[in-house]
């Protein structure tokens, strides 16, 4: 499964200078993170590396609507563990055999609101869940901060012709181009983590889509996660439906 894109306001129809384009600016960089986060939906390849764990997995994602589910295999201390996980705005709901203490056989997966915990109402480190749930909403949103860029060169990305940048967001600037749970997600790495310039590369394609994007993700650790996603498939909504309730225990509440 391969596939990308997420959603904003695109300033630029054909986006910015990727597939061998001279050189690029911070807007065009900020209006390729616009144009790929408008595309209805998209797919992201992920591998995630943090210290004790280390994953890869597939997903599917609505822009608008910030829903998307994804797979991964993560390996944490020498354990393979699979994690299933739906994304609802600013809940998350995971299924893996690594809850077992917390889920029953009816009730298989786990909730999490995220505004809640990042308000304070939930002291407990969970850096390691969500680096198992990454989306790329984050990372296009940093971008929307791009402050510098340079060129590294032209690349391919699966197959597609892209030109590689090397960027500085300032996340300040980030959430003021931002609005909603996206604006509260980037300003919570600014208040967890402390980072206010962040290091991106970035590889842009000729229609001035983001295929592919490396950075460090400080959402939720004070040890941040590399993640590497490959975006592609950019395409109409598509349906993703949360969990029903009675399969549901919300750890928010267990907590906080």
């Amino acid at each position: 499964m391969r596939r990308l894109a997420l959603g904003a306001v695109a300033l630029v129809a054909a986006g910015c200078g990727g597939g061998g384009g001279d050189s690029a600016s911070p807007t065009d960089i900020a209006n390729a993170a616009s144009k790929t986060a408008n595309a209805g939906s998209l797919e992201a390849d992920f591998a995630v590396s943090a210290q004790g764990l280390s994953g890869s997995g597939s997903g599917v994602f609505n822009n608008k609507q910030r829903t998307g589910q994804l797979k991964m295999q993560l390996n944490a201390g020498g354990r393979q563990v699979p994690v299933d996980t739906v994304v609802n705005g600013d809940v998350v709901y995971l299924r893996s055999p690594a809850f077992a203490p917390a889920t029953t056989r009816d009730k298989e997966w786990i909730k999490l609101n995220l505004a809640m915990l990042g308000s304070g109402q939930g002291s407990t480190d969970l850096s390691g869940i969500l680096d198992a749930s990454p989306t790329p909403a984050n990372a296009l949103a940093y971008l929307q901060g791009s402050s510098t860029v340079d060129k590294v060169g032209s690349e391919s990305v699966d197959g597609v012709d892209t030109t590689h940048y090397t960027v500085s967001a300032n996340l300040d600037r980030a959430a003021e181009q931002t609005s909603g749970a996206t604006r509260d997600a980037v300003q919570g790495v600014i208040s967890q983590s402390g980072v206010k310039n962040l290091p991106l590369d970035v590889w842009v394609d000729a229609n001035g889509y983001i295929r592919k994007v490396r950075y460090d993700e400080h959402a939720g650790r004070r040890q941040a996660a590399n993640v590497t996603m490959e975006l592609h498939d950019f395409g109409p909504p598509v349906a993703i439906t949360a969990p029903p309730n009675n399969s549901v225990v919300d750890l928010t509440k267990m907590v906080g």
